[in-house]
């Protein structure tokens, strides 16, 4: 399986620090696998509790890799789950981190599919033949109220309480966990985000900056920036993987 990986993270333009963390494979040879998280939390637990969800999420990985191959999804919501807890663990074992949490979202890649597992309002998309399909669905407040018919899509955008999730790594002692899986085609590309970047950027009116960048990690870094000039409010975190396909053995 050919893969090409690329991600940028940037602090904005306003936050004193970063609390978004992620991770790409940085070889061939390693796991298939990419995570974003957005922590939360004062006094820098946010940052702890986003770095520490996905470190124990790839040691997981590592452990367990071969008692998976033919169920991922177990083993997603297993690194997950145990992410989970040990940041919750901490948050009441140490005072000053009380409340802290993270977002997250992840890709998997394996036997020419992508197998997503998320928590939160971090985003996973799959681009495809010039199409953009949003494969998550927010755990948020508004996204609660949109479903239930309360607003109006028009209304999401600039609702008081958007800022609300109702659900993130780290809170409670168990958590709920949404999968997904999807058949790979060549050049689809799969592309992981923070809130940060949906907040200023519209992914459908970059259709093209998809198709015409020389390298994921061009493409990255081009949205990362395109958030930074619109006003980088918050985190800014992405990650693109694009698929090849798969190799031919023998």
């Amino acid at each position: 399986m050919i893969l090409e990986y690329g991600g940028c993270s940037h602090r904005g333009m306003v936050r004193k620090s970063n609390e978004d963390y992620y991770y790409i494979s940085d070889n061939q040879n390693e796991q298939h696998l990419a995570i974003v998280a957005d922590g939360m939390g004062g006094h820098n637990a946010g940052e702890l509790a986003s770095r520490m969800a996905v470190e124990t999420i790839l040691e997981i990985f590592s452990i367990n890799k071969d008692q998976y191959t033919n169920d991922p999804t177990s083993l997603i919501k297993e690194s997950i789950r145990q992410a989970n807890y040990k940041i919750y663990s901490h948050a009441q074992q140490n005072e000053n981190c009380k409340g802290m949490g993270t977002t997250l979202v992840l890709a998997f890649f394996d036997k020419g599919k992508v197998y997503f597992g998320h928590v939160g309002d971090s985003r996973g998309y799959l681009i495809r033949k010039g199409e953009i399909i949003q494969i998550t669905k927010d755990h948020s407040l508004v996204q609660e109220l949109l479903d239930n018919g309360t607003i109006t899509l028009e209304e999401v955008e600039n609702h008081p309480q958007k800022n609300i999730i109702t659900r993130a790594l780290g809170t409670e002692r168990s958590i709920e966990i949404d999968c997904h899986n999807i058949s790979l085609e060549e050049d689809d590309i799969v592309l992981l985000c923070t809130d940060g970047l949906v907040l200023h950027v519209d992914l459908q009116e970059n259709i093209e900056l998809f198709e015409s960048s020389s390298s994921m990690q061009e493409l990255t870094a081009d949205l990362v920036q395109q958030a930074l000039e619109r006003g980088g409010l918050d985190n800014i975190t992405v990650v693109a993987i694009k698929y090849y396909g798969m190799v031919k053995e023998g």
